[in-house]
């Protein structure tokens, strides 16, 4: 039997009935799972008891195949891009650098926001490259608290539709004027990482730490550049081209990094933790603390 043609005035309105019926049939889904197997726990970035919703979906199977992930390890970065507080949407990724920090500077806080309420936050000189959702809604009323992003183009210090643009590997901060640089799933899509971790060592005062996650493979145990910018901007790919969400669509990978990883960051001078590690097959969430001395 052949189709029969909507008028677009009534086709528009069905598909979007269809297509919001299958979000709300993924969320229900989601949050069964989530009982069924007991993800309920305190978010450590808005402090409510809520189910964590698990979505594999949020990985393609092309990024598995390109990136030459097994089962487990796709599994594994789905926990880390999802895992989702029911109530503010931080992923885990971003709740786990909310641990961190109630860690590295405690003040009794259980939760991010209530933390950034103390004189502890308060007096922190704090960068956010690139913004990071869940943590930047927490921490975005500090008075200290400068965010960025990289837009393609714009002048790195100029501001685009109310956010301040900054190259990673050509900041335009002073001196040792943060005490704290945070990014998350960053570095590798830096064009020249020993660049950017240069420029978060200038910026940040003795002391001052860069917390922050990153996507580290354990099939990879050297880390090696994927590509390089030419002298026009043209991307030069050096291994088979990956880039983030998609696989092969979405920010290029320059740069894949290897469990070497901390040997790269103390040859850049820091003194480097990993937490929530290691690094394994089931939990590729870690996260990297390193303090300039």
């Amino acid at each position: 039997m052949s189709k029969i043609p909507l008028p677009r005035v009534v086709k528009r309105p069905l598909v979007a009935v269809w297509n919001a019926s299958h979000r709300l049939g993924w969320l229900a889904r989601d949050y069964a799972s989530a009982i069924a197997q007991g993800r309920i726990e305190p978010c450590s970035v808005c402090g409510k008891t809520r189910p964590m919703l698990y979505r594999r979906r949020v990985i393609p199977d092309r990024l598995v195949e390109l990136w030459g992930l097994s089962p487990r390890q796709a599994v594994a970065l789905a926990r880390k891009e999802s895992s989702d507080c029911s109530a503010c949407g931080a992923k885990l990724r971003a709740r786990r650098l909310a641990e961190a920090l109630l860690d590295l500077y405690p003040t009794g806080a259980r939760s991010l926001r209530d933390w950034a309420r103390s004189s502890v936050a308060r007096d922190l000189r704090i960068a956010e490259i690139n913004r990071i959702d869940g943590l930047h809604e927490a921490l975005k009323g500090l008075p200290d608290f400068r965010s960025s992003d990289f837009t393609p183009g714009a002048t790195p210090g100029a501001v685009v539709d109310g956010v301040r643009c900054e190259d990673f590997t050509r900041l335009t901060y002073p001196d040792a004027c943060f005490d704290l640089v945070l990014t998350s799933e960053t570095l590798e899509h830096v064009p020249d990482l020993a660049s950017a971790l240069a420029e978060c060592h200038r910026v940040l005062a003795p002391g001052g730490r860069h917390v922050f996650t990153a996507p580290v493979s354990p099939n990879v145990a050297k880390t090696f550049p994927r590509a390089r910018l030419g002298p026009d901007g043209s991307v030069e790919h050096l291994a088979p081209s990956i880039s983030h969400p998609g696989g092969d669509w979405g920010y290029p990978v320059f740069t894949e990094l290897g469990t070497d990883l901390p040997d790269i960051l103390r040859q850049a001078g820091f003194e480097t933790e990993i937490r929530f590690g290691p690094i394994s097959d089931d939990d590729l969430a870690q996260v990297y603390v390193c303090r300039k001395p």
